[in-house]
């Protein structure tokens, strides 16, 4: 992979999808043909508008389907829809409905990965359904009878395209979004050639694809197909920043189910913990086993994905072939559990694994490799160094984001720990290509790098444009970012609309500072026209009963006590002024009750408010105030109060106070 300064990166943000027919993606390795593996799979619930069908389909979560069968015109119109936002689909076993109507914010990025060529056999109705659901009726024709007909799919990926868009509900939409279920994360993007095979005679990928006649290329939709060119393809290098010509095809989508109601507030992605190597699940439908690139039933699987956990499973599978397995059997010798532990074992089960395609496993390897130079089990030197590299380097350009930006960080870490030398410049190569691979922290970490100008050379006009799609994929405080940038104009054009749509976006995940900022622009007219509706909107939202941010209950507290837009109510100001008493809030609202401002007056109320301030969290202001409200309540106290005030705070009027009671200043 290509490491060096951000600058082409901005193309890769402002890539229009011109020509294509669809886009790629990687929140991980899962759209690999090589192993298909995925993240775990979300059960279906409730909280999912995906659901049983009429025909006893079960319910449809996390899927990954091939779409080899579809025709130009179906490819065409999806493509144009990852165009214009984030693709909506209303999907079950059998039917893929493209949404063109139905809006979700958000956008998509290319990224190239190592090329991984390999041919799938599909040989009965049951693989057809798993594998290609769309055309799989037709398909499944081909192969009736029981003889030995079967269908050969050669897969060449070259690049993914992906949105940082990692959940979404069905309350984000906007448009006809009716019979909804998922939205396209992803799509896996190269050359495929699908033709009629013997079931049991193995096929290379130059065999299929001279199967196919050049006529086959313009008429999609058969057992017989084709679309990209192999040269083409292996001439694409992974660190490419842009779809290669003669290379874009569309072959697998990754389609995640919307939420049926959103969560009051939602949680930024969670990086993985440092030290854990994440496991491998199967997302194929219910009744079939990971066989390979393809989907089978567990009689038609040699070998299946074992369950983590499994360790005597993982043994027997990964003996059987499965490499996925032989993963999750290393990560076994390395916890010493069910198997004695065993380092050595563990790093050849890695490097296996790595070397079939698990992009996991060689991050793994990468991290096994750190783990022994720190513990001092392998020298620290140029060799130790170069295979770490190697290893990090290739898990990042198979696709995997999770990894880029695991990798970036150990190239920031310095120190006595700090086992590879610091390298900001790898690092935001890193970064950047984790970003474009759809993982939202690799664009926060990036986009504040870029800002701050520290790690890498400062460019807030490329930061936006990272910072959005950080945004975008959940990170609220980079909405937050994002909108002040936007609405100060700080190394980018001034644009209040899309500061509050950054602001706006931010509040809906649960940020009170954005639901703030949001109603400030409203507010103020800053950028976008008044509104005080909408300011009031925005500043309700930010302060409710529980979580509330400080900054919104006092511009709400605001908005109350000077009847800016809404009727004045002093007690009500006073309400959520107390509600942020660490803040300033209390003082201001024993002010209100000292005075009787717009209330009756409360001597008491305001005595206890100044004093919660002034001991609780030290105000100034409000000790100040309490001193004397003190002295006239007891002397004593009020003496012991100064004292203190004086030796903490060398407070002049407090010391002066303590002597004038009769204390001496200590």
């Amino acid at each position: 992979m290509a490491h060096g300064s951000v600058g082409p990166m901005k193309r890769a943000f402002d890539l229009c999808v011109v020509g294509l027919s669809l886009g790629a993606m990687a929140c991980g390795p899962g759209l690999e043909p090589e192993v298909v593996v995925h993240p775990p799979r979300p059960t279906a619930s409730p909280e999912s508008t995906a659901s049983t069908t009429g025909g006893g389909c079960p319910a449809i979560g996390h899927a990954e389907p091939l779409i080899v069968d579809w025709l130009t015109t179906r490819r065409s119109d999806l493509g144009l829809a990852m165009k214009d936002g984030v693709a909506v689909v209303s999907y079950d076993c059998t039917t893929l409905k493209l949404l063109t109507q139905c809006k979700l914010p958000g956008s998509y990025s290319f990224a190239g990965v190592t090329r991984a060529e390999k041919v799938i056999q599909l040989t009965n109705p049951a693989e057809m359904q798993a594998n290609v659901p769309f055309g799989a009726p037709a398909l499944s024709t081909a192969i009736e009878g029981g003889g030995s007909a079967a269908i050969d799919v050669a897969l060449v990926p070259t690049g993914k395209m992906a949105t940082t868009v990692a959940s979404s509900s069905a309350q984000d939409l906007s448009g006809s979004c009716e019979g909804a279920t998922h939205f396209v994360r992803a799509a896996l993007l190269g050359a495929f050639a699908m033709a009629p095979g013997s079931r049991g005679a193995a096929r290379t990928v130059d065999q299929v694809f001279g199967a196919v006649g050049a006529a086959a290329t313009a008429s999609q939709g058969g057992t017989t197909s084709k679309e990209g060119e192999l040269d083409a393809c292996r001439a694409a290098k992974p660190d490419a920043q842009a779809p290669t010509e003669r290379c874009h095809a569309p072959l697998r989508l990754e389609l995640v189910p919307l939420l049926a109601k959103k969560a009051a507030a939602a949680e930024a992605p969670v990086k993985q913990a440092e030290d854990e190597f994440p496991k491998l699940s199967s997302l194929c439908p219910l009744g079939t086993v990971p066989n390979g690139a393809k989907c089978s039933p567990p009689a038609l699987a040699p070998a299946h994905l074992c369950e983590p956990a499994d360790a005597r499973s993982c043994a027997a599978e990964c003996g059987k072939g499965d490499v996925g397995s032989c993963y999750h059997l290393g990560i076994q010798y390395l916890g010493g559990k069910d198997f004695p532990r065993d380092d050595g074992r563990a790093a050849e089960l890695f490097e296996k694994a790595c070397g079939a395609g698990v992009t996991q496993a060689c991050y793994a390897r990468a991290k096994q490799l750190l783990r022994d130079m720190k513990s001092a089990k392998v020298a620290p030197d140029a060799a130790g160094r170069a295979k770490v590299r190697e290893f990090a380097d290739k898990a990042c350009e198979m696709g995997d984001g999770w990894a880029c930006f695991s990798v970036a960080e150990w190239y920031l870490s310095e120190g006595p720990q700090a086992v590879l030398p610091k390298d900001p410049t790898r690092a935001v190569a890193f970064l950047r290509r984790g970003c474009d691979l759809g993982h939202g922290p690799s664009c926060s970490a990036l986009g504040k790098m870029l800002v701050e100008g520290k790690l890498a050379a400062k460019d807030v006009g490329v930061a936006v444009g990272v910072l959005q799609r950080a945004c975008q994929g959940g990170q609220s405080e980079d909405c937050v970012d994002l909108g002040d940038i936007l609405r100060k104009g700080q190394g980018a054009p001034k644009d209040g609309v899309k500061a509050i749509a950054a602001y706006s976006h931010g509040c809906s995940l649960g940020d009170m500072r954005a639901c703030n900022a949001a109603g400030s622009v409203y507010a103020q007219g800053d950028g976008v026209p008044k509104d005080v509706a909408k300011a009031y909107s925005f500043f309700e939202r930010g302060c409710p009963e529980k979580g509330f941010g400080a900054d919104a209950c006092l511009s709400l507290a605001g908005m109350y006590e000077k009847g800016n837009g809404i009727p004045k109510d002093m007690s009500r100001a006073a309400a959520l002024y107390e509600k942020v008493c660490g803040t300033g809030g209390c003082v201001r609202a024993a002010e209100i009750w000292q005075r009787g401002e717009g209330v009756t007056a409360d001597p008491e109320r305001a005595y206890s408010l100044y004093e919660k301030a002034c001991t609780q969290w030290g105000e100034k202001k409000a000790c100040d105030a309490f001193g004397p409200l003190l002295e006239r309540k007891d002397k004593e106290r009020a003496r012991t109060f100064y004292a203190d005030q004086c030796v903490r705070t060398q407070d002049k009027a407090a010391c002066a106070a303590q002597k004038r009671l009769g204390g001496a200043a200590r």
